[in-house]
């Protein structure tokens, strides 16, 4: 009985519910507000308003009910529209651009990490990682599902900006598949690749107090990035203010431009709470603000 539970992937029945349940994520274009990729909007203007006189020349499709919060969107689903070529209102920049980041997200039968023989790591576990662990391989973690998420997140933030140094804010998937095979392969689930989950957990483990299997915080992944960026990418610098949201000029100088060096791109990642489930409205304002920067890579949370 144990080792059919065991066998049993839980996400990909989750997966197949969403696939029913969860609409794709579609753009409000009765808010007039203009969208932003991480390039001028004034890029998406044009194309916004194209969008919104075609979609008021014809009536929208009648859109599923909005899930309920806990439920993650799914935007691999092929079910929740049928039409062909649905775009869900957003202008075309926007999904070229959307289609250029790169993402990581749980994985399976990667290389086993192996378990913490410390007594403590099992209670430092999430209740259902404890009920997985007891039922699957007593000997190591060949999945992140249920705790990986926020290493998923800094994987795909640290991706995302080494490619806007190597490639170029305008790059599009496809324009140089070589560089970014190479690219990918340094997040592989391999304890070859540098950014590989094993190396985050790694680090984690041994610098952070947190065991593998355990759920990481965002201050947990900043320091794993910092650590493991560093000394692998010549071209970038990262600086992470901690559990704080203060940045001290002094501090991010020794880490942009050590003595006798030029000034290096840094990742400036800032450790901040904006609510307990939700964003709390108060920081909407500043939230969107900071991410209209340039300069901004998003968020990882």
């Amino acid at each position: 009985m144990e080792n059919t539970l065991a066998n049993v992937d839980l996400g990909r029945y989750r997966r197949i519910v969403q696939m029913f349940w969860d609409p794709e994520p579609t753009n409000d274009t009765t808010a007039d507000e203009p969208v932003w990729a991480k390039v001028p909007s004034s890029a998406l203007e044009d194309t916004s308003r194209d969008d919104t006189l075609k979609n008021a020349a014809s009536p929208r499709p009648d859109l599923p009910g909005t899930p309920p919060e806990s439920t993650p969107s799914s935007f691999s689903s092929s079910l929740a529209y049928e039409e062909s070529g649905h775009d869900g209102g957003w202008p075309q920049e926007f999904i070229n651009d959307f289609e250029a980041r790169f993402w990581m997200t749980y994985r399976s039968d990667f290389e086993p990490i192996q378990r913490s023989s410390d007594p403590k790591a099992t209670s430092a576990m999430s209740l259902s990682m404890r009920i997985k662990s007891q039922l699957g391989d007593q000997t190591g973690f060949s999945s992140d599902s249920g705790w990986g998420c926020m290493i998923r997140s800094g994987q795909s933030l640290l991706a995302n900006t080494i490619a806007l140094l190597r490639f170029g804010r305008e790059w599009r998937r496809g324009a140089s598949p070589q560089e970014e095979r190479q690219l990918i392969r340094m997040f592989a689930d391999d304890p070859r690749a540098p950014y590989s989950i094993h190396n985050f957990v790694k680090h984690g483990a041994s610098a952070c107090g947190k065991y593998p299997g355990e759920w990481f915080g965002p201050s947990a992944t900043a320091r794993c990035i910092q650590a493991l960026a560093n000394p692998n990418e010549p071209t970038l610098r990262v600086y992470a203010t901690g559990d704080g949201h203060d940045v001290y000029q002094d501090s991010f100088m020794k880490v942009a431009k050590p003595e006798g060096q030029d000034f290096h791109p840094t990742l400036i990642l800032v450790g901040t709470r904006l609510g307990i489930e939700k964003v709390t409205p108060v920081y909407w304002e500043a939230l969107i603000a900071s991410l209209q920067m340039r300069q901004s890579v998003g968020i990882a949370g």
